[in-house]
């Protein structure tokens, strides 16, 4: 008895460990690493900036986990869809689905409110739901950088491109 709750033991510590030793792709190394658009930039233009891969997910998890708005711009100069669907394996939230759509990722894992900022001026919709009904704010509050900031303090105004800002306090209209 104490041989087969040992093993259980065991198995139930290498398992988890197992999970984590991922083999990361070349381009999602250079992903991981780069601080400015200078080092993205010898992925040249030879790769699918929406590949998803088995460890990781996307080059833009990554870019977002990062914390680079160069590599983002970079990406998105490459084609990459931000408003997919990405999956959530290894990025585990808890009380949500285990895809959502890209732009609620970008709101639970920015490390700060640039990032959002260049997507909403991009036209990525943040207007988005998960398959269980939380919308952006409920990822905010997820993350604990941005869930007390301008970008949940305005509500939807902070989520409105600058141009439309510009354009509605020109004609007079509030946020």
């Amino acid at each position: 008895m104490k041989k087969l709750l040992l093993s259980s033991v065991v198995c139930l510590m290498v398992f988890p460990v197992m999970g984590q030793n991922c083999q990361y792709a070349p381009e999602q190394e250079v992903v991981r690493a780069a601080e400015n658009w200078e080092e993205i930039s010898v992925l040249g233009d030879s790769f699918d900036a929406n590949t998803v891969y088995p460890c990781g997910g996307t080059l833009a998890q990554l870019a977002v986990m990062r914390g680079s708005l160069d590599s983002l711009d970079y990406l998105y100069a490459h084609g990459v869809d931000f408003n997919a669907t990405v999956s959530l394996a290894g990025y585990e939230i808890p009380n949500a689905p285990s895809e959502i759509p890209f732009p609620l990722f970008v709101a639970r894992y920015s490390p700060n409110g640039a990032i959002v900022d260049s997507m909403v001026n991009s036209g990525v919709d943040f207007k988005v739901k998960d398959s269980f009904g939380h919308d952006v704010f409920w990822y905010f509050e997820q993350n604990p950088v941005l869930r007390r900031s301008y970008l949940t303090k305005k509500g939807w105004d902070s989520l409105i491109p600058m141009s439309e800002r510009i354009r509605r306090i020109k004609a007079g209209k509030t946020l």
